[in-house]
């Protein structure tokens, strides 16, 4: 498919797409770090733009619309979100570029936070604006369906839960749109509770090969330097003990209100762990290299969606649009479908 992708940030949701085969025709965001990163690790731009000034008409005809809108006012890591911050109002602009452009899908992510918000309101308004895309233009709107997916379930090491918006458009035949619900979200690939899958990705399997990065051989590693942040274990996010045999924490892009990254501790408890080990836990590749301040590179992991998740999603929308999926599934795996 053709892809549009709103708020790219450093890439992470994109390189799982163009890892699964689509291609990207347009990319923005409206940081400049991430833009940075992202232009040096893809070979098509990022456009450095704030999506409140994108015209529908610059945008190239396109298939597939993706976005995963700043979740900061939606997250729990947030202490002081309000159903009236400014930053929820951002999946609007995807609303107002369906609404000019009219796409056959959407896909639009977030945090498991934007359930309970406003008691669950928010997020019953969200899927009726996505739904009722269009229609007092003549557009037929939007099937929409709202899952909560586990990365952990799909190979990444972390149990880092994301919401996805899936929407295909009215025009698409009643049984397409069957097809592809019925095979979405994808079939999962690791969980502990069902020996016929792999089980979850480790600590140990995702950054146990590393070398300490005061050690001559870690400054052939990308963004694996050490930090002089002190640490401390009191139970909080960022401050717990790990488990070497067990998933990481969830990566987050910052703390409550104003505060800066979060940055976990290594689990041998003498350090935090570098850039690279927090991208290993998205699961970004290793020559993907990251640009700004430190707390910037933090900051864009925390905030991409983990790559081996979104291939996993790719595949699926790949295999729809080629055809090839199965007409009908007799059983659905465990995952959580909430609309």
């Amino acid at each position: 498919m053709k892809v549009v992708a709103l708020f790219s940030g450093c890439g992470g949701l994109d390189l799982g797409l163009v890892k699964s085969g689509h291609d990207i025709v347009h990319a923005s965001d409206i940081d400049i770090d991430s833009c940075t990163t992202y232009n040096n690790n893809f070979k098509h731009e990022c456009h450095n733009i704030d999506v409140k000034k994108l015209e529908s008409k610059t945008l190239p005809k396109y298939d597939l619309l993706v976005g995963g809108f700043p979740c900061q006012g939606f997250s729990v890591a947030n202490l002081y979100r309000e159903v009236s911050d400014s930053r929820n109002e951002l999946y609007l602009q995807i609303v107002r570029l369906l609404k000019d452009t009219t796409p056959k899908y959407f896909l639009a992510e977030n945090v498991p936070g934007i359930l309970s918000l406003g008691k669950g309101e928010v997020v019953k308004m969200i899927v009726n604006d996505f739904t009722n895309i269009g229609i007092d233009k003549g557009f037929p709107g939007y099937e929409v369906h709202v899952f909560l997916l586990n990365s952990a379930n799909y190979g990444v090491p972390q149990g880092r839960r994301r919401v996805i918006f899936l929407g295909v458009s009215r025009k698409v035949s009643q049984k397409q749109r069957d097809i592809l619900f019925n095979n979405f979200p994808p079939k999962i690939t690791h969980d502990d509770k069902n020996s016929k899958l792999k089980p979850f990705k480790t600590l140990r399997d995702a950054i146990g090969d590393l070398p300490e990065p005061n050690e001559k051989s870690a400054e052939k590693i990308l963004n694996h330097v050490g930090l002089k942040h002190k640490v401390k274990l009191n139970g909080y996010m960022g401050n717990r003990e790990l488990d070497w045999n067990k998933p990481g924490p969830t990566i987050v892009g910052r703390g409550g209100g104003t505060g800066g990254p979060v940055i976990a501790v290594h689990p041998n408890l003498e350090r935090r762990f570098t850039v690279r080990e927090t991208a290993r836990i998205q699961s970004f590749p290793d020559n993907f290299k990251f640009y700004g301040s430190i707390s910037s590179q933090f900051r864009q992991i925390g905030n991409a969606v983990p790559v081996k998740m979104a291939f996993e999603i790719g595949k699926v929308l790949r295999d729809f649009e080629l055809g090839k999926l199965e007409v009908k599934v007799a059983q659905k795996d465990v995952r959580e479908i909430l609309f």
